[in-house]
């Protein structure tokens, strides 16, 4: 019999911490900022945790199966699952993304607006998706690289945008061609990235 009724069922929840720490090391999360080894650190810690709390609350002879099972060993740090299936991913979305007609479009039309309003629609932060995951996959980030595994929502960021810049007035437009062309500003679209702001879009990250 317990010592005292846990308010928790730390038996459960070390059965779910297992099964996830084994799904993590197979499988992968989708964490779009940290590795699979930092996330099965911690998985780890709450393996941990969570047996600490079963021998506070039971008596030895009371302590469940679970408990018996093995504590799961150290990883790295950086640590990926799949990083072979991530690094083809990442390139077929590049591909996708550079064949998009939206990200021509938006290529192609970005120096119709001025700098401003260019800000305003979010554009060098939408081209970032393209030429972020390209530096991602030059510099072997797959940490970065799995955030683009599934493209459709960047894809249709490219829609999104070319949908704000055909909805500016044909007089803005005019305005800002005159503006560009007077200050000689004409940059292609492989220079518009930011590493650390990328993957930025109306104030949210893309995960």
């Amino acid at each position: 019999m317990p010592k005292r009724k846990p308010q928790i069922n730390y038996v459960a929840e070390l059965q779910k911490d297992h099964e996830r720490w084994v799904y993590l090391y197979e499988h992968g999360g989708s964490d779009p900022f940290w590795s699979d080894g930092c996330n099965l650190g911690l998985v780890r810690n709450h393996i941990i945790n969570d047996r600490r709390r079963i021998e506070e609350n039971y008596a030895p002879e009371d302590y469940p199966d679970i408990y018996f099972k093995e504590i799961p060993p150290e990883v790295d740090r950086d640590y990926m699952a799949r990083p072979d299936e991530i690094r083809a991913a990442a390139k077929v979305s590049l591909a996708r993304y550079k064949a998009d007609p939206n990200y021509q479009y938006i290529c192609h039309h970005r120096d119709d607006f001025s700098s401003g309003t260019q800000k305003k629609l979010y554009i060098d932060a939408v081209i970032g998706y393209a030429t972020g995951l390209e530096h991602f996959i030059k510099q072997d980030d797959l940490v970065a690289m799995r955030r683009h595994e599934r493209a459709e929502s960047y894809l249709e960021s490219f829609e999104d945008c070319v949908r704000r810049m055909q909805e500016i007035p044909t007089e803005e437009v005019q305005i800002s061609l005159f503006s560009s062309s007077a200050s000689g500003v004409d940059e292609p679209c492989a220079d518009n990235f930011d590493k650390d702001e990328g993957e930025e879009f109306g104030g949210m990250t893309m995960m």
